[in-house]
């Protein structure tokens, strides 16, 4: 990490010396000018795909942002809400928070903030989704659907979700805000401080929340003091709640003439939710999360038509767990540098995108589970417990990419390939490709191809050394037509290949490597009949093929006759865990005047299973409708902005699969929101 930075640092004095000319875009080509009409949506500016600012729909992948002014007027408290109602997303309630699935592949996309990954590498498991990261400076989301391993690396499988903080330049002066949940006794803050100056500009934003958890448990004791023996099954019972669910975060940015960016996020967060196993009991849970990280970008344009970028990051993360009473706390520090140069060929009708980058990642104590905790609650064990190791690992990766587009006319294509040099890990390959083309300016069609692996779990690392590393490839057909800026349609097919997939059950074993291949369709459209109302939808239909998952457990132990043992396994099967295989939105927003909006979306996912790969049992959850309502009222008092968001307005109740059975979904909730900028 030292060097990493020592060598940051140098470049920086550098390159900060004497000042060339600032050097302009090197522009879009008379073909790019066209793919940028379509949809009417230039706006949409988004960075991960080529990692250069262009319009999400001239972009070599299957783009979407999602605006500021979305996130606020549908009443998007959380990354996970926003996602939902974006195609191929499900978002799956689990008792700690919120499970993501994209295009039927759970814990499949790699999320960034800032281009910095949040997510833990040592517990899959682990996402900011929820009410622990907050959406109070976040300017923009940007959304692949796809694989995009060959520019982001590791674990952009299935698809990139890249939250985009303010800067100075989008605010310049105060905004505040405050939240009352009255229902759920919880509420929250956020202030956000920003200037831009003709040469520099400065970010701040603090915020915090805090919610009343529902629950309760029998089981208060378990671990004890005895390192060898849970406590005595009369000690184990009793009566606990799992308390408050709370959240504090800053962040903060630096700027200076487009050249130099330094930022950094701080957050810690703690959830607490009550777990039930039905044959064994409730307990309580709780997980937490310390996650720190600082950035600094280096932009040096060579002349009027190449850019080196450098780009390094340190970040440290800290998931903390506690079961019933024994607490867990892994450390995760990763140190980053990258330098890309970009380079405009053949007068603008050629972009060149290539670089290397160094990752060095170390875990220490991550929990490696050998046993299945439930069948340790019950009052039959007095005196076992459940195997549990902590490791320690680091990998180290090296990693060259590279990616070409080139625009003829109405048509572009490009080819990128990345290769990932890993300590720890078997080394990669990856791959991207695609033609775009614009037979007028109100269609456009892209096809793709793409590759990208994810890293394994914690406890593949300890099965088997250098272990196989899940592979996809995925194909991609999109159509896009907008006659005009009123009315725009999508349509997108794609085709998954996922090799060596392994599943990890809960507390319990891995399934043997496998080959699954999903299919699936995703409809989207949108019109503005009127200019107060507009009207939008998306249909997500999914299939899947491919073998079962299988457990191969140990399910007993024979002594034979001269002492030794013998391992007696059990295979066990159960279905590949696809998530609903149809989701609907319907989102409808009406201005009746110009101080006030309202916007209803409606949430429909098809029936979902809970799979028990230990015991290959299946349980299923019936489909269910949920409606959400948000009103907003601008300038209430002199600048200030009144919002009253409402969850499951028709209190729908509904099942929807948990770790260890079904779990009832999120309630009718009502949350008060009051902004205001100064």
């Amino acid at each position: 990490m030292a060097k990493s930075l020592n060598t940051i640092v140098v470049l920086f004095f550098l390159w900060s010396g004497a000042d060339p000319a600032l050097a302009a875009d090197p522009g879009l080509s008379d073909g790019e000018d066209t793919m940028l009409m379509f949809v009417g949506e230039s706006l949409d500016a988004m960075t991960i795909a080529s990692r250069r600012e262009e319009s999400a729909w001239q972009a070599p992948a299957v783009a979407q942002v999602i605006s500021r002014e979305q996130l606020f007027s549908h009443g998007y408290g959380t990354v996970g809400r926003a996602l939902a109602s974006m195609p191929g997303f499900h978002l799956a309630e689990k008792p700690w928070g919120t499970t993501p699935y994209l295009r039927g592949i759970s814990n499949s996309t790699l999320f960034l903030y800032d281009t910095v990954p949040l997510d833990a590498d040592s517990d899959k498991t682990v996402h900011q989704l929820d009410e622990n990261l907050s959406l109070a400076s976040i300017k923009r989301i940007e959304i692949i659907r796809g694989p995009g391993s060959v520019l982001w690396g590791p674990d952009a499988f299935a698809g990139i979700v890249n939250l985009v903080p303010m800067t100075g330049r989008d605010l310049d002066g105060v905004e505040t805000g405050a939240s009352f949940a009255p229902g759920e006794q919880g509420g929250g803050f956020y202030v956000n401080m920003g200037h831009g100056g003709a040469l520099w500009d400065g970010f701040f934003s603090l915020s915090g929340s805090s919610l009343l958890n529902d629950g309760e448990s029998d089981i208060v004791r378990f671990w004890g003091e005895d390192p060898l023996a849970p406590v005595p099954v009369s000690e184990r019972y009793g009566n606990a709640r799992p308390g408050r669910s709370e959240a504090v975060e800053a962040s903060a940015q630096f700027g200076y003439r487009d050249r130099v960016r330094i930022s950094g996020r701080v957050s810690d967060t703690h959830d607490a939710y009550a777990i039930s196993d039905q044959q064994n009991g409730t307990w309580i849970e709780e997980r937490g999360t310390q996650s720190s990280f600082v950035k600094l970008e280096v932009n040096r344009p060579l002349d009027l038509l190449s850019t080196v970028r450098l780009t390094g990051f340190y970040t440290l993360l800290r998931p903390q767990y506690m079961i019933i009473d024994r607490e867990f706390v892994v450390t995760e520090k990763t140190s980053y540098a990258e330098l890309i140069y970009d380079r405009s060929l053949f007068t603008g009708s050629g972009l060149l995108t290539g670089g290397i980058s160094f990752r060095e990642k170390r875990v220490k104590d991550a929990p490696v589970w050998e046993s299945y905790l439930p069948e340790f609650l019950g009052p039959g064990n007095t005196d076992l417990l459940p195997l549990l190791f902590e490791e320690n690992y680091g990998d180290s990766l090296w990693s060259g990419f590279a990616q070409y587009s080139h625009t003829v006319g109405r048509l572009k294509a490009w080819l990128g390939m990345r290769f990932d040099d890993h300590d720890l890990y078997q080394d990669n390959m990856s791959y991207n490709s695609g033609i775009g083309y614009a037979p007028s300016s109100t269609v456009i069609t892209k096809l793709l191809y793409g590759t990208a692996y994810r890293t394994p779990s914690s406890r593949q690392l300890f099965v088997s050394e250098k272990p196989p590393q899940e592979k996809i490839a995925t194909v991609e057909a999109l159509v896009g037509y907008s006659p005009s800026r009123m009315m725009n349609f999508t349509v997108v097919a794609f085709t998954s290949t996922i090799e060596d997939h392994i599943k990890e059950d809960p507390y319990a074993q891995l399934s043997l490597p496998n080959r699954q291949e999903i299919n699936g369709i995703e409809l989207e459209g949108r019109v503005t009949p009127k200019d107060n109302l507009s009207l939008s939808a998306n249909l997500t239909v999914m299939d899947n093929s491919g073998p079962s998952e299988t457990y191969h457990l140990l399910s007993a132990v024979y002594v034979r006759p001269d002492g030794s043992l013998e391992n007696i396994y059990e295979d066990i099967e159960s279905p590949y865990d696809t998530g609903p295989k149809t989701i609907f939105n319907l989102a409808a927003t009406w201005s009746p005047f110009d101080a006030l909006a309202v916007v209803a979306d409606l949430n429909y996912v098809a029936p979902r299973h809970l799979i028990l790969g230990r015991t290959g049992e299946t349980r299923e959850a019936p489909s269910r409708w949920v409606m959400d309502l948000t009103a907003t009222v601008h300038d209430v008092i002199q600048g200030y902005e009144l919002s009253c968001e409402v969850g499951n307005l028709f209190d729908t109740h509904y099942q929807t699969p948990g770790v260890y059975g079904l779990i009832d979904g999120d309630p009718f909730s009502l949350t008060v929101i009051l902004r205001k900028k100064w």
